[in-house]
């Protein structure tokens, strides 16, 4: 009879290993959220793991767009400003078209009589002037473009040095063309055509 007790309390060692089983099965869950909790708290401790802002990347690209666009119009303001300079120097079809204009106006005058003695100063005069004043013109616009482009770009830093560059190119050749401007108004590089003296009729009275 004590055999038979013994052998309904002991139970094999089978049934013993399956049950450990079944509890380590049951307790996996449960670790592995703990777990997940652990960890989700320790990312959430560590200086390191910042969270993403959802607005700053796109505030950088607008900045970088921003200062791409600004780069690119003081660019185009420094290659205008070249661009006015060197037409100051060579000549516009402006002028060439106010030039004639001036021509042809004299002629009239002279041809109505309302031109009056001086004829250099109509013909030659007046076209001379046209043309001086128009290349000092576009030699005042490039002086003014460079400068403003060299003001603009001396209040930033990290800009492109080709744009001071041209911008700086344009505002001597603005320079160099007012100056070449006024000595052709003031007709400091060569005098205005002089009429020869009609020779005097023999016997006319001296």
């Amino acid at each position: 009879m004590a055999l038979n007790s013994s052998d309904k309390g002991t139970e094999p060692e089978g049934e013993q290993a399956d049950t450990s089983v079944l509890e380590s099965q049951d307790a996996a869950p449960a670790d592995t959220s703990a777990q997940a909790r652990g960890d989700g708290s320790a990312g959430a401790d560590d200086p390191h793991n910042v969270p993403a802002q959802p607005g700053g990347s796109t505030a950088t690209a607008t900045t970088a767009t921003g200062a791409s666009a600004t780069s690119m119009g003081a660019g185009a303001a420094a290659v205008v400003s070249a661009g006015l300079g060197l037409s100051s120097l060579s000549g516009t079809s402006l002028g060439e078209m106010m030039r004639t204009r001036q021509e042809i106006v004299g002629t009239i005058e002279q041809q109505t009589g309302g031109g009056g003695g001086d004829q250099i100063q109509t013909l030659y005069g007046a076209p001379w002037n046209a043309v001086a004043m128009v290349n000092g013109v576009f030699a005042l616009l490039a002086i003014l473009v460079g400068g403003v482009v060299l003001a603009a770009l001396a209040k930033r830093t990290g800009g492109a040095r080709w744009v001071n560059a041209v911008a700086l190119g344009g505002v001597a050749l603005g320079v160099l063309g007012l100056l070449v401007a006024g000595g052709m108004y003031l007709d400091l590089f060569a005098g205005p055509p002089v009429l020869p003296q009609m020779p005097s009729m023999p016997g006319a009275p001296g």
